[in-house]
């Protein structure tokens, strides 16, 4: 069912709730306006301006083209890794429930620990998000991250750096602590 979900390089709707149709941008639009304020953040308080908020989608949810939106950036996990991104929404799953009233959003978000289920759904011809299930787990943060980064070379002042330096209490510093991201073996 989630493979139904992500539509190619063309216009094509994704999705059919409640007898309307919905974009990939439109769906994920909703999800990432929900978590705006934490997808914002920044591990390096020397960072200027306001970037987009990064969406990467799991492996189970295929696609053919990124997905182009004015409110959030897609990347893959690759590039994801290769930038050392610290702070985006990983969506693993997305389906549908059986009358086709509302989709169900596995989400993580391990730069603030939360993960759960988004309920999304057409409310006056708009889609909305809102929690189903939430959760939040430094532990799961971190097997997140260790899923990602696990064996990566660090490199300095990137995001990841400065967020494994803000974890291990030496927030005011972009350099890495280990040649590794050796953390999540610990």
């Amino acid at each position: 069912m989630a493979a139904m979900l992500l539509c190619a390089a063309s216009p094509v709707w994704a999705l059919e709730l409640q007898n309307q149709n919905f974009s990939d941008d439109e769906i994920f639009s909703a999800v990432v306006a929900r978590f705006k304020k934490p997808l914002l953040h920044r591990f390096n308080p020397a960072a200027t301006g306001e970037p987009k908020p990064l969406l990467v989608l799991g492996p189970a949810l295929k696609f053919g083209a990124k997905i182009k939106s004015q409110t959030f950036t897609h990347l893959t996990q690759q590039e994801l890794v290769a930038e050392q991104h610290a702070v985006f929404i990983l969506v693993d799953n997305a389906r549908p429930d059986l009358e086709r009233s509302a989709l169900y959003v596995n989400y993580d978000i391990p730069s603030n620990a939360s993960f759960g289920v988004l309920k999304v759904y057409p409310k006056d011809g708009v889609l909305v998000a809102e929690t189903h299930d939430s959760y939040r787990s430094s532990s799961g943060a971190r097997a997140t991250y260790g899923k990602l980064y696990k064996g990566v070379a660090c490199r300095d002042n990137t995001e990841m750096a400065w967020r494994w330096n803000y974890y291990t209490r030496n927030g005011s510093s972009g350099r890495c602590p280990e040649t590794v991201f050796t953390e999540f073996t610990d």
